[in-house]
């Protein structure tokens, strides 16, 4: 029963956190309370790995015939008596809630350099080019210069985290100096990739992520529970790198 509760309830439980980050993302990230963003990353990741548990097949065989509501299908029925179906619902509910807690770590993670060192914003080299100036209103309302820069860094994470993840590990290497193993840098936007196509694409594979050889163009994404736990550890051994890195270069 503890089991069907979890799983039915999956769904709504994606959607509210997600929803949750995102609308959140630039609004309170400047105002957060960030003593340790690492440490809260690695927490919600934790918490991902008991979702994941009952993926396997002996929790689907122990719940299939459960009806949550009454009139409704069993909960083999709604899968069609297809456990690989039911395993791919919460193997990429996982992923999805799993990328959208990282990609607040990140947000934040810049965020906190560029309160450290608001000189970053300054435009260098081809972008000195570009309109990066501030406008007489901003200036004028402005109620401190505090809050101006905070209105900086906003607009710069919005620009930022819009763009695509060979673009943001850029940022964090070249702009913000960070530095971390490069090899997990191809993974890393194989993840981006895979959330990409669950969220935009009907989970299933474009030609860009079919690149992989482990996924065909046109296909439905099936991700084991192993292959998310490889992720998360990925996630894991990136995140604490950047993490280190940004506190000792920036004294956070």
């Amino acid at each position: 029963m503890k089991a069907f509760a979890f799983a039915t309830l999956l769904q709504v439980r994606v959607v509210i956190e997600s929803i949750c980050i995102v609308s959140l993302f630039i609004t309170n990230c400047i105002n957060a309370v960030m003593n340790d963003i690492h440490q809260n990353l690695i927490v919600r990741l934790n918490y991902l790995i008991g979702l994941l548990d009952v993926s396997s097949q002996e929790s689907f065989e122990k719940i299939k015939d459960h009806k949550a509501i009454e009139g409704f299908d069993s909960v083999g029925e709604i899968y069609d008596n297809q456990y690989l179906i039911y395993r791919n619902q919460i193997t990429i509910s996982a992923v999805l809630l799993g990328y959208a807690y990282f990609e607040a770590f990140l947000t934040d993670l810049i965020t906190l350099c560029l309160k450290k060192n608001p000189k970053i914003l300054l435009p260098q080299g081809k972008e000195a080019n570009k309109d990066k100036t501030i406008t007489y209103q901003q200036l004028i309302l402005a109620s401190s210069y505090e809050k101006l820069i905070d209105e900086l860094i906003e607009k710069e994470i919005r620009n930022i985290m819009y763009k695509s993840m060979p673009e943001i590990l850029d940022y964090l290497s070249k702009k913000l100096g960070l530095e971390w193993d490069v090899s997990l840098n191809p993974e890393i936007i194989i993840a981006n990739k895979i959330r990409n196509c669950c969220m935009h694409n009907n989970c299933i594979a474009d030609k860009n992520l079919a690149k992989d050889s482990r996924f065909t163009e046109g296909s439905e994404i099936e991700l084991s529970s192993g292959i998310v736990h490889f992720f998360g550890l990925l996630v894991r051994q990136f995140s604490n790198q950047l993490w280190v890195s940004a506190k000792e270069r920036y004294t956070i």
